[in-house]
């Protein structure tokens, strides 16, 4: 063999034969298998059930109920908190204290004595009063009855009566005295620190301690004039303590302010919160969320919406249980569910999952009828020392 040349390889007639029998059989199945609709139909399972199909084409898609729900908004705020109650107490007398019956940061019961000051001259007052008093009494009785009796003069009679008038009205002042020398707690609560001890002069008008009801706490706190609207009377609240992220504390707006600050452009706003452990003190920092429900809406999954030329949209399975558009507009997102409005009412079937291989006019599965737990949507939030809002 010359060089250049190729070299000629004989070619079986048995194999040649098995080729040409393989490309009858693979001809034979193929037409086989378009004239009898497809390999499902050679296996026995035939056509899905339901409306034609569109040229054949069945998309594998989730669907789901369309649910109501209501946009909310979320305002998230810095506070402060302040007691329930809380006063200033001081001295309304002049004079050596003798005991101080209380601890600071110890808790007081209404009415119990915290500082006792000397009442010697008002208890000696006290005692003339109950001792002249009876004696004035009868005297004015004998008076009254001699009076009528003509056995003595109205004017004798009136002047008895004086001097029993002036003797109560002395008994009274006298136990006023001697009850303003102790000095008691207005309500229960925590008192403050003191510097008092026995034997200091106190003078009137001189602090004593501070007094606060913490059983419950007040939270103030301002909004940006923009989210006035999202807060309300009653409505719910949140407060975290800045500095422990894990302690919550529930609550509920109590007082809202009739006017916007026109300085600050800010609401305030109160909200009182339980505080039965203890935990919280007065004029701790507080990061405060609340949510305002507003109008209706419906809500789809996140993975439902679409988007082409005309806006966005959703595949709807119509009465005929084929797939049609339904334009939406978004009115609110969260985490997984889209608040919208549009072309779409609540009970519609949609595609929950797979809607870029929906079409127009092809068949949808149906969906068992069941409830969602995923109804709590989120919402836009404002953040701010003062609420300013994002």
């Amino acid at each position: 063999m010359q060089a250049g040349e190729r070299e000629k390889v004989p070619i079986s007639k048995s194999l040649l034969t098995g080729l040409m029998a393989g490309a009858v059989v693979g001809a034979g199945v193929t037409v086989f298998a378009l004239t009898s609709g497809g390999v499902g139909d050679a296996a026995g399972g035939g056509r899905p059930s339901g409306p034609p199909q569109r040229g054949g084409y069945t998309p594998v898609v989730s669907m789901a109920v369309a649910e109501a729900a209501n946009i909310s908004r979320r305002v998230e705020v810095i506070g402060r908190a302040r007691s329930l109650k809380s006063v200033a107490i001081t001295s309304e007398v002049t004079g050596l204290v003798e005991e101080v019956n209380f601890g600071p940061g110890k808790r007081v019961a209404q009415g119990d004595i915290l500082v006792q000051v000397d009442d010697d001259e008002a208890q000696v007052a006290l005692s003339r009063a109950r001792t002249q008093l009876p004696i004035a009494r009868d005297n004015a009785a004998r008076y009254r009855n001699l009076a009528q009796d003509e056995a003595a003069s109205a004017l004798e009679a009136e002047q008895a009566q004086t001097t029993l008038n002036t003797l109560q009205a002395d008994l009274r002042a006298a136990e006023v005295a001697v009850e303003r020398r102790k000095i008691r707690a207005p309500f229960d609560g925590i008192a403050g620190l003191t510097e008092l001890e026995p034997g200091d002069y106190l003078r009137a008008g001189d602090p004593v301690t501070t007094l606060d009801d913490t059983s419950s706490i007040i939270i103030e706190f301002s909004v940006p004039q923009e989210s006035a609207g999202f807060v309300n009377l009653d409505q719910a609240v949140t407060a975290t303590l800045t500095s422990d992220a894990g302690a919550k504390f529930e609550g509920e707006i109590t007082g809202i302010d009739s006017r916007v600050d026109p300085e600050s452009r800010t609401l305030r706003v109160e909200a009182r919160v339980e505080n039965e452990q203890g935990r919280l003190i007065p004029g701790a920092v507080l990061a405060v969320s609340t949510v305002a429900v507003g109008e209706p809406a419906v809500a789809v999954p996140g993975l439902a919406l679409q988007w082409d030329r005309g806006g966005a949209f959703v595949w709807r399975r119509n009465a005929e249980g084929a797939a049609e558009r339904a334009g939406v507009v978004i009115l609110q997102r969260t985490d997984n569910l889209v608040l919208v409005e549009g072309e779409i009412n609540v009970g519609d079937i949609i595609v929950a999952e797979g809607a870029d291989r929906a079409r127009a006019g092809v068949a949808l599965p149906s969906v068992e009828s069941r409830s969602r737990n995923e109804k709590t949507v989120g919402s836009v939030s404002s953040t701010g020392a003062a609420g300013g809002e994002d």
